[in-house]
């Protein structure tokens, strides 16, 4: 995909003022999964190269998404995902798989993210864990601090549950009153904002309707028994596109 990634180091992903957030399906783990999710329209696919059940090989992503060309699909943003990498296995993943983004987590290697710019034409997301238990007053201290450090290296930011052993990940939702803060950081920044964390079909609407964001990102809140399910896929994009008319009012967590 040589088109795509000249453009990726450069481009911003994310709704804007007047458009409907972006979508990031995570946790593609299949050339079938991976055919049925490109054609349901997401603005962007992530591959788990992290600790996961969901993880793959930089091998068959680079297979998978050949075939999909082969197919005439036209490709959305492909976002390669790692917690706490070292650089020489982001730089193996990268050198194999045509990948047009990394997702790292946040205070692993502050230098990560302009490394691997050096190295390649790609973008750097960059996950900031939420932790719960953080006072209201402080919570944003160190991911301010750090954020404001790497502005320059990386593309942009997602706000994700803390989870002890990867960062982020845990399916879980997090406090929803920290997005305005960070919001309003991001703006600051010029950085796109995403979020994650124990989204689905039914509490989406609602998260939106509390803030604008430029882009969310979900996993197992679109799968059945552990699969991505098109059903539910399809119906999250829906729901973003259509946010603007949501009126449900079930949330299944966080705060908005």
């Amino acid at each position: 995909m040589p088109g795509m990634a000249e453009e990726a180091g450069m481009k911003r992903v994310g709704g804007g003022h007047n458009q409907a957030p972006s979508v990031k399906i995570c946790g593609v783990a299949g050339l079938e999964m991976a055919r049925e999710i490109v054609g349901a329209g997401p603005d962007c696919i992530g591959f788990v190269f992290a600790p996961s059940r969901r993880r793959v090989s930089p091998a068959d992503v680079r297979g998978w998404l050949a075939r999909l060309e082969e197919e005439g699909a036209k490709l959305p943003l492909t976002v390669g995902v790692f917690a706490r990498p070292r650089r020489e296995d982001v730089d193996a993943v990268l050198t194999e798989a045509p990948l047009d983004a990394v997702q790292l987590i946040a205070g692993h290697d502050p230098d990560l993210p302009a490394w691997l710019k050096g190295r390649h034409k790609v973008q750097v997301w960059l996950t900031v864990p939420i932790a719960g238990a953080e006072p209201g007053g402080n919570r944003m201290a160190e991911g301010e601090a750090m954020l404001r450090r790497m502005r320059h290296s990386i593309d942009a930011i997602l706000l994700d549950t803390h989870d002890p052993s990867q960062g982020g990940g845990s399916g879980r939702t997090f406090d929803w009153t920290v997005i305005p803060g960070y919001r309003s950081l991001a703006e600051e920044l010029g950085l796109p904002l995403y979020a994650a964390g124990g989204l689905s079909p039914d509490n989406v609407g609602r998260l939106l309707a509390g803030g604008r964001l430029d882009g969310v990102d979900v996993s197992s809140g679109v799968e059945t028994e552990g699969v991505k399910d098109i059903r539910k896929v399809t119906a999250f994009i829906e729901r973003v596109r259509a946010y603007g008319t949501d009126t449900d009012e079930e949330n299944g967590g966080g705060a908005a």
